[in-house]
């Protein structure tokens, strides 16, 4: 494949994640909102769950510029995302009591894709259009997560901290996580 080609595909995926949400940013006091609205047509993110993900990721600096809280962190040396500070939209599918007996794989999530029965987590944001009845009849609805009836858009806040200046938040996607091809390595 000629260079161009490739570049000009990674411009046009580029795009697509860009339009695909909007952040909007507001603050209560000592806390900051961050809403992220879904701008596509399904939900977000969208695809196969193996790893794919988004996160919002925030970094708070004080008045000299240096780094003074972070939510969201992702370690590109070690591609590992702390997720515990923030907001992970994504899909984990797993195995119930009866499909982990007769695979003898433990219950629970898994990324056996072909044998999982069950959703263990869907908290990806709804599309325009959205109704619990509407995904319910289709097996669709948020798992873990509640989204009232024409929701497309999730509500985040993070305590300011007191020396903070400035803030960049981001919205972060990935395609693949490091769970998920350590899954392929060990189980291939």
């Amino acid at each position: 494949m000629p260079l161009a080609l490739f570049q000009d595909a990674v411009a046009r995926n580029v795009s697509m994640l860009e339009r695909a949400s909007d952040v909007a940013l507001s603050h209560d006091g000592e806390t900051l909102n961050v809403r992220i609205t879904n701008n596509s047509g399904h939900k977000l993110p969208t695809g196969y769950p193996e790893g794919r993900r988004m996160w919002i990721n925030v970094r708070f600096r004080n008045a000299q510029g240096l780094l003074i809280a972070e939510h969201g962190a992702y370690d590109t040396a070690t591609a590992t995302l702390t997720a515990g500070d923030t907001t992970v939209y994504e899909a984990d599918l797993g195995l119930d009591a009866a499909a982990a007996a007769a695979t003898g794989l433990p219950e629970g999530p898994t990324f056996h894709f072909a044998l999982n029965n069950m959703i263990v987590k869907d908290n990806r944001i709804p599309p325009r259009g959205f109704t619990n009845a509407g995904f319910e009849s289709v097996q669709a609805q948020p798992v873990g997560a509640s989204y009232a009836d024409g929701e497309y858009w999730d509500d985040t806040s993070f305590p300011i901290p007191c020396a903070a200046a400035s803030v960049v938040v981001r919205v972060l996607h990935q395609t693949t996580s490091r769970e998920y091809i350590e899954f392929l390595r060990d189980e291939n």
